[in-house]
């Protein structure tokens, strides 16, 4: 059985091969996103233009693996297969890689509100060939609700670094995991935490670990479990 630093490098190799665009490239279309005519906000919910946090980034692949597999060990004993999502996907490359690294996943998926970058993304699936992958093209808090394409989510990741916040507690996303995540999912977040004063529903934080992000000198992840929410709990 290969190690998950074995995984990774396949994942590395993988995404080598199935983006024909350079990481400038890309950081060019998330740019032109984000300062075009329509402005294309990271927040899913209420975004305000004065919040600073419209961003495109891409998150160090090491550390992302290190954190979803936590995620994915937690809790111990599951036995139905997993669905992972990444709320802010961009060009799919999270979703490809965690499809590479973890096969036995039900599916991988990504929802992403930048047409650009989602057509990227699709792009960059048809050249990879890997099979249970989905992207979809819109809001998270649409696509993640009960009835909604992603609404199986039990896995969530989400690069929230630049996410909408008050003193570091994440007001949107926590909002956005509230209304659409089963109780028992695990939500990854990172450098901001989701709020737990009960307003949105219940997160246990799990575990909560730093590692490497080049284009922030650092980052701290932090995994969570959905405990109550209104889908149940």
């Amino acid at each position: 059985m290969l190690t998950l630093s074995q995984r990774l490098q396949s994942a590395s190799n993988l995404l080598s091969s199935a983006y024909v665009d350079s990481y400038s490239d890309r950081m060019m279309v998330g740019r032109r996103a984000q300062l075009g005519e329509s402005m294309v906000w990271r927040s899913t919910l209420s975004a305000e233009p004065d919040n600073g946090h419209l961003t495109y980034g891409e998150f160090d692949l090491a550390f992302f693996g290190a954190l979803v597999d936590r995620a994915l060990a937690r809790p111990a004993g599951r036995r139905e297969p997993e669905t992972f999502v990444d709320v802010g996907s961009g060009c799919g490359r999270l979703v490809l890689a965690a499809s590479c690294v973890w096969p036995e996943l039900a599916r991988a998926a990504g929802v992403e509100t930048c047409a650009d970058l989602h057509m990227m993304a699709v792009r960059a699936q048809a050249r990879a060939s890997l099979p249970r992958c989905d992207f979809v093209h819109g809001d998270a808090l649409q696509a993640m609700r009960e009835g909604g394409p992603l609404d199986d989510a039990t896995v969530v990741f989400c690069y929230s670094s630049a996410w909408a916040s008050e003193g570091g507690a994440l007001t949107d996303f926590s909002e956005l995991v509230g209304c659409c995540c089963l109780p028992g999912c695990r939500v990854v977040v990172t450098d901001k935490w989701l709020e737990c004063d009960g307003s949105c529903g219940e997160f246990a934080l799990l575990d909560e670990v730093e590692g490497p992000n080049r284009e922030t000198g650092g980052s701290v992840g932090y995994i969570y479990e959905v405990v109550r929410s209104q889908r149940g709990g």
